[in-house]
């Protein structure tokens, strides 16, 4: 070339070191170095000067060094950044020239995030943030429930005594949530238990009250007047028979019972006289009358509960004062993790005043609707017999009147 150098081109096993004799003779050290890269690692390249040289200095003094090629006029190699500054001490004294190609491992991915002192200021932050939040609902486990029966628990625990996702737990709240479900008479027994944001309710469902001959001391008379068609005692003195008529007020079911001897034995009045009677309903309706529709525009207003705290988020518009509104309570997650906090979202929806006019078929329907509701509150055990209907129209009035003939237990 000139000046007294010569390239050469080493081929791998012939390499003094880091090359195919070193990894042979000294797996353990490559390996071992190569766990250590996975931290910080430098690849470089070497050039000029001598490179053969500095590769046995290396390897004498322990700087190991891995994935050694040839390359035009030195070597690529790896070796763990820490050793980096020795071996480039050796290279000066040899001259040869060394040049960082990449720096790989763990440290170098995390060094930028090291030098963000918001990032270090947010975290010291948030792990005190997180230790708190442990006495905040994050969830809520009541899979023993049914949906209805969660729903409704929850709505008492909420309206009650603020228990909620978000809420702040106190010994005090868990025993009056506990008060309060048994108190709505859904549940004979309850429990809450709280324990790092996980809040789990477990109930009993209650059971209905077994039917006993619980009768009056005063025996039970008829509400109305009828035909009596069956009877059924339970405890006391059936004072009518099936086939008799009797009169509204009349006694039904006596508080005494006389043995063979004559001797009256007190006993509360129980059990059912069905009897068959007439019930009659009458209603006037309007054919046209003012009522409020729904436009189709609603309007969302949100409140966020947290640490007992509520916080309303800003809304442009307000509702009306004619709107109805319906409200609903959410808990927001984050990428798939449900957040200690809820938030109450009422949705109103406008309504305007219009006109209505209904037929005359419309408004007998409504009425013989209005009717038979309140026969199901007066007789819920009414069976039909017939029915007589009266309906008239006058001045856009409808004159509803219907006589059911039932059959049904008249014991009050």
């Amino acid at each position: 070339m000139g000046t007294g150098l010569e390239s050469k081109r080493w081929p791998l096993t012939a390499l003094p070191c880091g090359g195919g004799s070193y990894a042979q003779n000294f797996p353990a050290i490559r390996e071992g170095c190569s766990i250590l890269q996975l931290w910080a690692g430098a690849a470089f390249s070497a050039r000029n000067g001598d490179t053969e040289g500095l590769l046995s200095e290396a390897a004498r003094t322990g700087l190991h060094l891995t994935d050694i090629f040839p390359a035009p006029g030195g070597f690529t190699a790896r070796c763990a950044a820490w050793r980096y500054l020795r071996l480039a001490k050796l290279a000066r004294k040899r001259r040869v020239h060394l040049r960082i190609r990449k720096k790989t491992g763990l440290f170098f991915l995390l060094r930028p995030y090291l030098r963000r002192r918001g990032l270090w200021a947010g975290l010291l932050l948030f792990v005190p943030l997180l230790l708190w939040s442990q006495g905040l609902v994050w969830a809520v486990d009541a899979s023993g429930l049914t949906t209805g029966q969660q729903a409704r628990a929850a709505s008492v625990l909420r309206e009650t005594v603020s228990l909620m996702p978000g809420s702040i737990v106190t010994q005090e709240k868990l025993a009056a949530g506990e008060y309060a479900l048994l108190q709505s008479g859904e549940f004979s027994w309850v429990s809450l238990n709280f324990q790092d944001g996980r809040l789990e309710l477990e109930a009993a469902e209650a059971k209905p009250v077994p039917e006993i001959a619980a009768g009056t001391l005063h025996g039970l008379r008829a509400k109305a007047a009828g035909t009596v068609v069956s009877t059924n005692l339970v405890s006391g003195t059936m004072l009518v028979v099936p086939g008799q008529a009797v009169e509204k007020g009349q006694g039904l079911i006596g508080t005494a019972r006389a043995e063979r001897d004559g001797t009256l034995i007190f006993q509360p009045a129980a059990g059912s006289v069905r009897a068959q009677f007439e019930w009659e309903f009458a209603e006037e309706l309007p054919l046209t009358a003012a009522t409020y529709q729904l436009t189709g525009k609603t309007i969302v207003q949100r409140r966020l509960f947290l640490a007992g705290r509520v916080f309303p988020l800003p809304s442009l518009f307000s509702p009306a004062d004619d709107s109805t509104a319906v409200t609903r309570h959410l808990q927001p997650e984050l990428l798939g993790l449900t957040l200690p906090l809820s938030v109450e979202e009422t949705t109103y929806y406008e309504q305007a005043e219009n006109e209505i006019h209904s037929s005359e078929d419309e408004a007998s329907a409504l009425a013989r609707l209005h009717g038979l509701q309140a026969l199901q509150n007066d007789y819920p055990d009414a069976e039909f017999v017939a029915q007589k209907v009266d309906v008239t129209t006058e001045n856009d009035m409808l004159h509803y009147r219907v006589v059911y003939t039932i059959i049904a237990d008249i014991c009050t």
